[in-house]
């Protein structure tokens, strides 16, 4: 009785302690709560019509009674990043009002509320002055040769310094810009960093098809280029940076170009039976633009000779002969330059027709001696795609909904025929002859909206995901395979593969975040169902009596037929199921340090998949797991510089088909297996940048990857040297990862700046590992390989008048590939380029824009791939009726040099490719311009 009295009496005391302790943290809450901070208040005043920033434009700040409380002025419309933009800051909560005042043009009002001393800050509605008497002023033009500007994480360009061929669209000029670089699938990279959207006046344009922009709006038409991270629909309903940025490339036309009507049109007609036509129209108004375009050649989607040393090196030019029809129609109606409601609609159909021709060599590294591959192929085939993009976003004071409806459709169809041999050092072990037809179709169907409710300083937020694929195809081969040895007999097949995928997926999100001035927590749930349905017929036709193997694409006239020609051991159907939950909660500082940003996020994900497989009997396979994936972003921003610092851990479970014990020999010399042991895999990651710029436009850039895979699913390689058959089975190995640094640095050389420098240069090192073995051997043997890789790019860009330039380009690339393997021999080969282009106007208005490029290569193992060409391109053009008719003529390759090749080495062996590319052609082009501006009043 008396123990129990005292161990009463101890936790008396220890309650009341917890107790006080709470109420001393609940109290200092309420304080901090009710402190009068001081609250940022930040808005711009912008032109109606052009949406440009006003300069020195008088804003007042009152109380709710009017009454005046603070007076400043706008930022200078010069300031490419700030402009227009004012600041006040208010200790009180409650309704304020803001007043802007400017001579010609009437005055503007807005309102605001601040509701609690949690609040961060108030982003207030951009105010849009409206002339009192409407009328677009005369353009002026500033003779200006800076061509770009950077502040923070902020890049402006200025389109009027860079000199371009006559009748350049927006992807010459992005190909000219300091520190980017534009990939000929359309992909945009500034200092290494990848563009994820490309606007045109702060709108999409053909969200997710950059192309059509760059391919079809004039050059002439820009006045600036603004890359910068922009802020999110969460951010600006909240006024803070709320980890929903994205990095943008902002195209911002003139001022005359803003509003009206644009047309472009061009006709062409070249040797070797090139041609092209296209239209393309734009209308623009501060409440709708629509956007119709249409676009037929056999240029390769567009190959036009590049004659402003924009790096169409051989291994990079597109693969075959491409023939493309492109017709496609937007509209978008709402505000086009600020941040209100708005909808759209994005339709485009695509006809292409492809010639594409392979020829591969190729090394498998093995123990005791290494096995070669050489083939080629031929591909026809021809395709038509619908794509239909449509997009609402419905934004209030407190509120905003961001709705997604994508259909696409795709039918296509393909034939081809191969030839290949594999061979050991001394002798060939077989031969194969193959010939393919394919028909397949693609539909898929996606909605997603994402949407936030703003409650005072919190936010309640919620995302809603669906999305519908089927891929059908029905494909034909004939398959004939000799072997040398005599002893194994010819195998001849005719198959035909009937397959059908559908997925469905659906993902929902909820979450709420909390804010105390500038620190944040959020919390939330997440729950995705998927759902995958395949089924894989492989039919012997072969087999059927009195076949003509001439026509290998032809069915039996019964179904009970074809199912007796059924290949049961390699035919398969499954469903599978996945069910993920995830809990996460984050914590953030929006002022760190400072002028910085962190946040730390700790989410838990359960992951239960299932499989449901039938091959000749059932094989089920069930994977249930349980991830822990934090995550952490850092990042600081001063007047001159920019660093960030990322690090992400995620965890995948494997493909669970692959985790089938199954055994597929539809193709005899490339036999695959499963493996039920395959562990869950496991990513490491780190990145950190860092931007500083200085004076005469100096910009250094600095990138840091790194990247390691514990658990990869490498495919482990059993090669037979005897048949030349190989045996894949997937296996999980631990060791392999990556590293990758990049360093741009551009500047002016001389006093005034007519000099530009731009050096890009990457490295990349690359522990690679992977299994294989051959034939006889106990165990599958580790193959490492490390692969170092050197890439520079050098620019000097030269104005040296107004209409005249000269550009200088030059690059290096280095691969040193070594492994301890035994009998491995350890490669060195490097490609080199040198080249110069430039600019001349000529007499009687004459241009004539030139590229000539030495592309070197060596130390490859194939003596054909060790090649030095020489790629010339050049254009002469004049302009007729007062700059609206172009004529112009282009010839691409003029040395008829240009090849495409593709060297590629990983840990089980290496391949050496070519493919045909478009061949030298000229071409003579006549082009209509025309812009129509609205009347002055």
């Amino acid at each position: 009785m008396n123990t129990y009295i005292k161990e009463y009496e101890e936790i008396i005391p220890l309650k009341k302690n917890i107790l006080l302790t709470i109420l001393f943290l609940i109290t200092c809450f309420t304080n901090i709560c009710a402190k009068n901070y001081e609250h940022s208040v930040e808005g711009f005043v912008v032109d109606y019509i052009t949406g440009k920033g006003m300069s020195e434009i008088t804003v007042t700040l009152m109380n709710a009674d009017s009454v005046v409380l603070d007076t400043t002025k706008t930022i200078s419309a010069d300031d490419e990043i700030d402009g227009g933009r004012y600041h006040f800051m208010v200790r009180k909560t409650g309704t304020y009002i803001v007043k802007a005042v400017c001579p010609g043009y009437s005055d503007g009002y807005t309102t605001f509320q601040l509701r609690s001393n949690r609040e961060n800050g108030v982003f207030v509605p951009i105010m849009r002055l409206i002339k009192a008497v409407w009328q677009l002023p005369d353009a002026k033009v500033t003779a200006t040769k800076i061509k770009m500007v950077t502040k923070g994480d902020t890049i402006i360009y200025n389109a009027d310094a860079f000199r371009l061929a006559n009748g350049s669209m927006l992807d010459a000029l992005i190909s000219k810009l300091p520190g980017a670089k534009l990939t000929k699938d359309g992909q945009i990279y500034v200092n290494g960093k990848y563009i994820e959207s490309l606007l045109v006046n702060g709108r999409d344009f053909f969200s997710g098809n950059p192309k059509i922009a760059l391919e079809n709006l004039p050059a002439y038409t820009v006045n600036k280029i603004k890359v910068y991270n922009k802020f999110g629909a969460q951010s600006e309903l909240m006024g803070r940076d709320m980890g929903d940025k994205v990095y943008v490339m902002d195209v911002r036309l003139k001022k005359e170009y803003s509003m009206g009507y644009i047309e472009n049109m061009e006709v062409g007609k070249g040797t070797k039976n090139r041609y092209k036509a296209k239209a393309f129209g734009l209308q623009f108004s501060n409440k709708s633009r629509t956007v119709v375009y249409a676009n037929m050649n056999n240029l390769n989607d567009n190959q036009n000779a590049d004659v402003g040393g924009n790096w169409w090196t051989p291994e990079n030019m597109p693969t075959g002969l491409l023939s493309t029809k492109n017709v496609g129609l937007s509209y978008l109606y709402g505000d086009c330059t600020g941040k209100d409601s708005w909808a759209s609609s994005e339709n485009t159909f695509l006809h292409t027709d492809e010639d594409n021709r392979t020829r591969e060599s190729s090394q498998i590294f093995l123990s005791g001696g290494d096995s070669f591959r050489k083939s080629e192929r031929i591909q026809m085939s021809r395709s038509t795609t619908w794509n239909s993009k449509n997009h609402a976003l419905l934004v209030a004071r407190n509120f905003f909904a961001d709705n997604d409806l994508i259909l696409y459709y795709t039918k296509k169809k393909t034939t081809g025929s191969g030839f290949a041999t594999i061979s050991d050092s001394t002798s060939i072990l077989n031969r194969l002859l193959t010939e393919t037809s394919v028909n397949n179709s693609n539909f898929n169907f996606e909605f997603s909206q994402n949407g936030c409710k703003k409650i005072i300083a919190d936010m309640l937020c919620w995302k809603v995901d669906i999305s519908y694929d089927r891929f059908k195809s029905k494909d034909f081969s004939l398959y004939d395979l000799t072997y040398q040895n005599s002893l194994i007999s010819r195998d001849f097949r005719n198959n035909y593969l009937d397959k059908l995928h559908q997925n469905l997926e659906m993902n929902t999100e909820i979450n709420y975040g909390m804010g105390w001035q500038n620190r944040f927590i959020n919390s939330g749930y997440s729950y995705t169902y998927k759902f995958n349905k395949t089924g894989n017929l492989l039919y012997r036709l072969d087999k059927l009596d009195g076949i003509d193997s001439s026509r290998y694409d032809l069915l039996p006239s019964t179904i009970q037929v074809l199912a007796d020609l059924m290949d049961r051991a390699n035919s398969y159907d499954y469903h599978e199921y996945q069910n993920q939950h995830e809990f996460f909660i984050s914590f953030g500082d929006n002022k760190w340090l400072g002028h910085g940003r962190c946040i730390l996020k700790i989410p838990f994900r359960l992951s239960n998949n299932q499989l449901y497989y039938e091959r000749m009997g059932r094989h089920d396979v069930t994977r249930q797991s349980v991830f822990f994936e934090p995550n952490l972003f850092m990042n600081y921003m001063g007047t001159h510089s920019y660093c960030s610092l990322t690090a992400d851990m995620s965890s995948n479970v494997p493909d669970l088909v692959s985790m089938v014990n199954y055994m597929d020999d539809s193709d005899p010399l490339n036999i695959c297996k499963g493996n039920p042991d395959l562990k869950n895999i496991r990513n490491y990651e780190i990145n950190a940048e860092m931007r500083m710029s200085g004076k005469h436009q100096e910009s250094i850039s600095f990138q840091t990857n790194y990247r390691k895979i514990d658990n990869a699913v490498a495919y482990g390689l059993v090669f037979n040297k005897s048949t030349g058959v190989s045996t894949v089975k997937p296996v999980s190995v631990s060791g392999n990862w990556f590293v990758k640094e990049k360093i741009g640095y551009i500047r002016a050389l001389d006093k005034k700046e007519k000099l530009i420098l731009d050096n890009q240069l990457d490295f990349t090192y690359n522990h690679n590992i992977d299994m294989s073995s051959v034939a006889g051997q106990a165990e599958s043997l580790r193959s490492v390989v490390n692969n170092s890789n050197l890439d520079n790019e050098l620019k000097l860009d030269y104005n040296f008048s107004d209409n005249n330039n000269l550009g200088f380009h030059g690059g290096i690339k280095y691969d040193r590939i070594n492994s301890g393997q035994m009998g491995f021999t350890v490669i060195n080969a490097g490609d080199l380029n040198l080249g110069m282009n430039t600019q001349i106007e000529l007499p009687w208005t004459f241009q004539v824009s030139t590229d000539l490029s030495l592309f070197a290569r060596r130390g490859y193992q194939q003596s054909e791939m060790n090649t030095t060409d020489w790629i010339w391109n050049a254009q002469i053009s004049r302009n007729f009726c007062k700059h609206h008719l172009l004529a112009k003529i282009q010839a691409l390759d003029i040395l008829h040099q240009l090849t495409n090749t593709q060297y590629v080495v990983n840990a089980q062996g290496r391949t050496e490719s070519w493919h045909n590319s478009i061949p030298r052609y000229v071409m003579l082009s006549l082009s209509w311009q025309f812009s129509a501006n609205p009347k002055k009043q």
